[in-house]
């Protein structure tokens, strides 16, 4: 598997690589390389809003799920333990991207936002099938602001 280049790994793992992108810390990456389980994204998600809201600036959470068969959600997934992973929102994180996401994930995301009421918090999330198509998206971001 080849993975980003980037500029600093802070945690990997058998299914995931967490690191940041640019050495200004303005864009986080989780790498999911394999099927992961609830305990692994209970210990990366929460490490990864912490780093997010350490920065003093605003900053952009990508997701690259870099195999097909990993999907958005931990093996087994429940919609109690989804919640408990987004309701935590760093108020300096931008946009949350997630890239190579299927329309099934994308409906399943907009399902949880209307029975949770997560309709504030997932506005920023968006869905890509590349990465580029992810870059482009926080460019088009920084554009605007």
């Amino acid at each position: 598997m080849d993975f980003l280049n980037v500029h600093e790994v802070l945690q990997t793992s058998i299914s995931y690589r967490l690191s940041w992108y640019d050495a200004e810390k303005t864009i986080i990456v989780l790498e999911v390389t394999g099927p992961w389980r609830w305990e692994e994204a209970f210990s990366v998600i929460p490490l990864l809003n912490r780093l997010v809201e350490a920065q003093p600036h605003p900053v952009y959470s990508l997701y690259y799920y870099r195999v097909v068969s990993a999907s958005l959600l931990p093996k087994g997934a429940g919609l109690t333990n989804l919640r408990k992973l987004v309701e935590f929102d760093p108020p300096n994180e931008k946009l949350v991207i997630f890239i190579r996401q299927d329309t099934l994930t994308r409906n399943f995301m907009n399902l949880v936002s209307r029975v949770y009421g997560l309709r504030q918090v997932l506005q920023k999330y968006r869905f890509v099938s590349t990465w580029e198509e992810a870059l482009h998206q926080v460019a088009a971001d920084r554009a605007e602001a």
